[in-house]
Formats: C-alpha cells, structure tokens, sequence
C-alpha cells in the first residue's frame, strides 16, 4: 500500500513520517533477512537501539558499533561500514530521537531529526554501505551548511502559516475590508499564537507580530487583501513631499 500517495501533503506531520520511515526500515530489513517479520526487526533493531543509542553521537559507524551484538562489534568498524544493516540501525536511531524529540515538545529538533532519519532509510533502501552515504552527506553539509536546520524549521512552521492566512480571509471585515496588513496580525494574533500552542510549535508572543506579518505578505492574495500605504500627495507644483509616520 502506497500510503504517501493516499495521505495528502498537508497531513504528512511528524507522526506520518515517524510511521512510513520505521515502516520503510522495516521492510528492508526483513528483506535482507528473508524469513524474519515485523517482530524481529522490533526485537532485534528496534529494542537494541532504544535501549543502547547514545543521542549525543552523531557519527554512523559510532552509531552502529554502540546499538550492533555484541559478534558484530567484534568484526570491527571496517565491516560494519560495509554492513547493509548498518543503515538500518542507523536510520532507526535517527527516527527514535525524533520520535522522543516530538514528545518532548521540541519540534524543530524532531523535523532536524527525522530529515536524518528520512536520509538513512533511502541510503537502507537503496542497499548502500555507511562509507559511501556518510561522504555523500559530508559533501552536502559543506555546500549547503544548515540546509537541513532551515527545512526543517520551515515545515515546522507550516500548518501555522496556512491558519494565518486562512484566519487573514476569513476574520477579514465584510464591508470595508483589512484597512491594512497590520491590522490584520492584530486581529488575528492572539488566535494564531493559541493555534501554534496547541500544534506545539514554538511561536515567541513578543516576535509573533513580525513573524505573522512576513507570512501575511507572501499570500498569494496580499495585494487584494491588504490595501497598500498610500505615499502622501503632492499639495501643489513646486511642493515636497512631506515625511509621514507608520
């Protein structure tokens, strides 16, 4: 079953995520070992790694050495870079921490978190070794330093941008309409920071205005919403224009 084709975008939270990425790392794992069910990937991945990985580590192979049995640490770091369960144990790591971070209400470490988890799981399914992932990633963190950080913020914050908007149309005045853009956060704020609370997205009520007003902006529809500051007009020929307060 096909479940990202049949949840739709704006349904796909961490929840969704956390669920098709164990999914996913299950399914390669009982690949790999044909025979075994969803119990021995729990039993044997799952639990292990719950129990014995350390969140402060972030390098793979670490990662594996700390959560693998005991006669796989014994093959030593060498074939465990070569190991296809490797980035297994690896991006089920990942997927727990979020998981945890979700629950503790930080989520933007959790989305940081998952898009690690989301990496390893297609590094599982495509049956790469850690070696050849880990300096795939390293190049990509040295290009494009704090990409990850930046998205997963940014789909943190969005189930609250769209209930702004939707609350800038719906809460708009019928007659004469917004008289401005900023009119429209005060009207809308208190509700949008209620909204961000109860999805655990941490929304700052000092900065809520300014942040509130940026995503105002970008609507597609801002321009018939929001009517623009007009510029004082010219008195007479000759005249300046006068500078006026915001």
């Amino acid at each position: 079953m096909n479940t990202a084709r049949q949840t739709p975008r704006r349904e796909r939270d961490l929840k969704y995520f956390s669920d098709v990425t164990l999914s996913s790392l299950a399914g390669c794992y009982i690949h790999l070992k044909p025979g075994i069910g969803e119990d021995e990937f729990v039993s044997q991945i799952l639990t292990p790694v719950a129990v014995n990985d350390d969140p402060s580590i972030d390098e793979p192979i670490e990662i594996v050495m700390s959560c693998a049995s005991d006669d796989d640490r014994a093959k030593g770091p060498d074939w465990v870079s070569r190991t296809p369960y490797g980035p297994v144990i690896v991006g089920s790591a990942y997927c727990l921490r979020a998981i945890r971070a979700m629950k503790a209400g930080d989520v933007e470490l959790a989305w940081s978190l998952m898009a690690d988890a989301r990496y390893w799981a297609g590094v599982a399914v495509s049956s790469k070794g850690i070696d050849g992932a880990r300096e795939r990633t390293i190049a990509s963190v040295k290009r494009e330093p704090g990409l990850r950080g930046a998205a997963g913020r940014d789909k943190a914050y969005e189930p609250v941008r769209e209930f702004a908007s939707k609350m800038a149309k719906k809460k708009r005045p019928p007659q004469k309409g917004w008289q401005s853009r900023s009119h429209a956060v005060r009207t809308i704020k208190d509700v949008t920071l209620w909204f961000a609370k109860r999805k655990g997205v941490p929304l700052s009520e000092d900065h809520a205005g300014v942040t509130i007003d940026k995503w105002l902006k970008k609507m597609p529809e801002a321009a018939a919403l929001f009517p623009e500051k007009k510029n004082s007009k010219k008195k007479g020929a000759g005249t300046t224009h006068t500078q006026q307060g915001t």
